[in-house]
């Protein structure tokens, strides 16, 4: 009968021990989700502050008149499709309660951003249109490396998706450029097949 007792008594242990397991791990999950959501919210508040400066880069370059009517025609669009790119990241940001980055409110602060993304060019002192673009293709190799880092930790897969388009997107914009700065040299114009951007 004690050895019974024994068997029953382990045996009771057991499924407390497993029910308190499972309790655990659903008290895990949650926590595992919120971590999720908060490293989702955090690269996607960064991916937001890249495009708010290619957004600030673009009208500055636009508005200072140092491109070519050319030029300008080919960066129009592409102005546009940053205006599209900060609105969707912008509004899967506050989706996940994450808050905007601020944009750059001058020049010296959008400077002292590229500065730390390694642009060598600095809005303000442009000397004509190679200088411009040499500029908006660096910040588009950044914005593309940007997300080519952050796919690689996303896991909605709505957000992953979103990051391949955009990605892509800019990709394009660096194909657009760099045909600009190679006067219609296709072979030089074109990012590399396995696009990564500058990271």
């Amino acid at each position: 009968m004690g050895s019974a007792q024994t068997r029953r008594q382990l045996l009771a242990r057991g499924v407390r021990a497993g029910a308190a397991g499972a309790a655990g791990a659903a008290l895990l999950a949650p926590a595992s989700a919120q971590a999720q959501a908060a490293s989702e919210t955090e690269r996607l508040h960064r991916l937001l502050s890249v495009e708010l400066l290619a957004l600030y880069s673009y009208e500055h370059v636009l508005a200072s008149r140092v491109v070519s009517p050319h030029a300008r025609r080919a960066l129009v669009p592409l102005l546009a499709h940053e205006h599209a790119h900060v609105t969707v990241v912008g509004a899967r940001l506050q989706a996940l309660g994450g808050t905007p980055p601020a944009a750059p409110v001058s020049l010296a602060a959008a400077n002292r951003d590229l500065a730390h993304r390694k642009v060598s060019e600095r809005l303000g002192q442009l000397q004509g249109s190679a200088d411009a673009l040499r500029l908006l293709l660096a910040i588009e190799r950044v914005a593309t490396g940007a997300y080519f880092v952050a796919l690689t930790t996303l896991s909605d897969p709505r957000l992953i998706r979103l990051g391949a388009e955009i990605m892509a997107s800019e990709a394009q914009h660096q194909a657009v450029i760099g045909d600009l700065l190679n006067h219609g040299n296709g072979a030089m114009a074109v990012p590399y097949g396995l696009v990564q951007g500058m990271q």
